[in-house]
C-alpha cells in the first residue's frame, strides 16, 4: 500500500481505507502546522505551552497524543521531539502545504466540478497563500539548487519574476546578483506574503512588488531594462488557452525584452516514460492542473514553443523535484 510506510508496523491491517483517511489527515494537520508556525515552536520549544490560546489547551495535548500515535513524535526529557519519521516527511512538507493548503478546498469538490454541478474558479478557487507558501518551501530545496547552476554566467542587473508567489527565490537571485527586481502575482494573499518577506530581508529599496496579472505584459515596462524573466509553474497556466496563445505571448514578451535577455522557466513534464521517482507528485501535479482546465508539455514541446515564440533553449534539467523540468532559455536574435 502506497501510504504503509506512513504509520507504525503495528497498525497493519487488511482495510486500505484507513491508510487514505489517516494520509488524509496527517497532510492537513502538518500543513497547517507548518503554515501557522506551530510546528517550528514545537521543533523549538518541545511543546506547546506558550502557544496554545485561552481555552484550546486541551486541543495541544490532544494535538500531541495524535502526532505521538501517528509516530511523527516521541516525548522524550520532558519535550516532545520529532521523530526520524517527521524529520523525513518535514523536508518535503512544501509538497504537503501546497497540495492541501493551495489545493485542498476545490479538490474535496472535483466530483461537483466533474457533473457540472460547481464550477473552478467560479464557485470555488485555490487558496493563493497556499500555493504561494508551498511552492517556496518546494522551491527551496528541490529548485533553487539546480536554477543558480543555470544562472551561473548569466549577467543580470535586473529580474522579473512572474507570478513571483511569496518572491523568496527572487529575493535570492537578486542578493546572490546583487540587482534589482520586481515581483508580480495576480494573488493579494501572495502579494502579501512576498511584501512580509522582502521587508523582513530589508530590501525593499531594490525589489518591488506589483499585485497584477503577470498575463499583462503591456503593465510591466521594466521589461525593456531586464535582463532575467523569472516564470515558475506559470506557462501552463497560458497554455490553457491553447498553443497559440503560449506563442503570442512569448513574442509579447521576447519583443519586450533587451537582446540576450534569459528566462528561466520550470514546469512539470507530463512524460510518464520519467526517470525513477518521477511519479511521486506527477500524478497529483496533473490531476489539479485539469481541474483547472489546464494542460502540459514535455520538454520537445517546450523546445519547439519557445523557438516559435522568440526564445532559443539554452538548457534542461530535471531537478530533485519529482516529474519537474527546469529550462533556461535566451532571447533570439
Amino acid at each position: 500500500m502506497v501510504l504503509g510506510n506512513l504509520t507504525p508496523a503495528a497498525t497493519q491491517h487488511d482495510r486500505p481505507a484507513f491508510d487514505v483517511f489517516q494520509g488524509f489527515a496527517l497532510c492537513a494537520v502538518l500543513s497547517s502546522l507548518e503554515t501557522t508556525g506551530a510546528l517550528d515552536v514545537l521543533v523549538r520549544d518541545g511543546g506547546w505551552d506558550g502557544l496554545a490560546a485561552d481555552g484550546e489547551e486541551p486541543l495541544a495535548a490532544e494535538l500531541l497524543r495524535y502526532l505521538t500515535e501517528r509516530g511523527m513524535v516521541c516525548h522524550r526529557d520532558g519535550r516532545y521531539e520529532l521523530t526520524p519519521l517527521a524529520e523525513a516527511v518535514r523536508a518535503d512538507i512544501g509538497y504537503l502545504v501546497w497540495l492541501c493548503g493551495g489545493y485542498g478546498v476545490p479538490l474535496r469538490s472535483i466530483g461537483e466540478f466533474l457533473t457540472g454541478a460547481l464550477s473552478y474558479g467560479g464557485d470555488i478557487g485555490r487558496d493563493g497563500r497556499g500555493v504561494a507558501v508551498g511552492s517556496a518551501l518546494v522551491g527551496a530545496r528541490d529548485l533553487v539548487p539546480p536554477a543558480r547552476e543555470l544562472l551561473d554566467g548569466v549577467g543580470i542587473d535586473h529580474v522579473v519574476d512572474l507570478g513571483c508567489g511569496n518572491a523568496r527565490f527572487l529575493l535570492s537571485v537578486c542578493r546572490a546578483a546583487d540587482a534589482g527586481g520586481l515581483g508580480l502575482d495576480v494573488n493579494a494573499d501572495a502579494c502579501a506574503e512576498a511584501r512580509r518577506e522582502i521587508d523582513a530581508a530589508g530590501a525593499g529599496d531594490r525589489i518591488a512588488v506589483r499585485c497584477a496579472d503577470a498575463g499583462a505584459l503591456d503593465g510591466i515596462p521594466e521589461l525593456a531594462r531586464t535582463d532575467l524573466v523569472i516564470a515558475f509553474f506559470l506557462l501552463h497556466e497560458i497554455l490553457a488557452d491553447g498553443r497559440p496563445a503560449l506563442v503570442g505571448y512569448l513574442r509579447n514578451l521576447a519583443g519586450r525584452l533587451p537582446d540576450g535577455a534569459h528566462l528561466l522557466v520550470a514546469e512539470v513534464s507530463p512524460d510518464p516514460a520519467r526517470p525513477a521517482g518521477g511519479h511521486l507528485f506527477n500524478p497529483e501535479f496533473t490531476l489539479v492542473h485539469a481541474m483547472m482546465r489546464q494542460r502540459l508539455m514535455d520538454e520537445s514541446g517546450w523546445r519547439e514553443t519557445f523557438a516559435d515564440g522568440g526564445f532559443e533553449l539554452v538548457r534542461a534539467v530535471h531537478p530533485r523535484m519529482p516529474g519537474s523540468l527546469l529550462m533556461l532559455a535566451r532571447k533570439g536574435a
